[in-house]
């Protein structure tokens, strides 16, 4: 197989999208998976989704959750990760899934934390605001597309937001993945401004902060919180490394679900 690192484009809906010569995956596993059976099953439960319109997730569910559960089970039987040797492309479609699934659940059944008496995670409050703000764009542009009330090229130079809002819910998915005590300093943050650069800057803030209170401990007593704090930061770098090294077969993925050549 020839790799991705000798490459500089695969070929994706009929187009030719530009790919860096750093990826770390096989352009023929890329490729293989994209114009598989699951893929295309995936895609068109992908493309439902985008014509249907985000509610409050409070007490209007468009989908029935009967038919969201269903619809959810068919996604996790599609592109097993355990049939996937490459682990970028393994880690890309995993996440993809993620998005894929929790886009339906949105739709279908209410947010487990709004039947919560506590405050919920910050990432949760987080990423719920992410997710709809990222449906009501992907909605709308899909709308237009189709209406022929905008071009594709214009589309496409929206497409870059979409992108980003997909990303940072992928990190933020990671950091909800090892992140287990409440952290309320992130709840006013709004979609328009959060993204990827953003949380890590906070993040190692904080990793910084506990790290200078672990070296002072005995002028504070009680460090049990402290040492959460830099055990879980370094958890989620793990998980952020592998995404890294996955983001561009990742975006690859997201431009071929968010296509506007094949909408119409």
């Amino acid at each position: 197989m020839k790799s991705m690192k000798n490459c500089s484009s695969i070929t994706l809906a009929g187009s030719i999208l530009l790919i860096a010569p750093a990826v770390n995956a096989d352009i023929a596993d890329v490729q293989s998976a994209i114009e598989s059976k699951d893929w295309e099953t995936l895609k068109d439960i992908w493309r439902m989704v985008d014509r249907i319109n985000p509610t409050d997730g409070f007490s209007s569910f468009p989908l029935a959750a009967e038919r969201g559960d269903s619809l959810r089970s068919v996604v996790e039987t599609l592109l097993l990760e355990a049939e996937i040797e490459d682990p970028s492309l393994r880690s890309a479609i995993h996440l993809i899934k993620r998005i894929t699934t929790t886009r339906v659940f949105r739709l279908s059944r209410i947010n487990p934390s709004m039947l919560s008496r506590m405050m919920p995670p910050w990432t949760e409050t987080v990423q719920d605001n992410l997710l709809y703000n990222f449906e009501e764009r992907i909605t709308t542009l899909t709308s237009l597309v189709e209406s022929g009330e905008i071009t594709t090229v214009e589309f496409i130079a929206a497409r870059d937001t979409l992108m980003e809002r997909a990303e940072t819910w992928a990190v933020l998915e990671m950091l909800q993945e090892v992140r287990t005590y409440r952290n309320y300093d992130y709840h006013s943050w709004q979609p328009d401004i959060l993204n990827a650069d953003l949380i890590l800057e906070r993040l190692d803030l904080s990793y910084r902060a506990a790290l200078d209170t672990l070296n002072k401990s005995g002028l504070y007593g009680e460090t049990e919180f402290f040492h959460l704090v830099v055990q879980q930061h370094r958890q989620f770098m793990e998980r952020y490394d592998k995404f890294v090294e996955a983001k561009s077969v990742f975006r690859i993925l997201l431009m071929d679900l968010i296509d506007p050549e094949t909408m119409q």
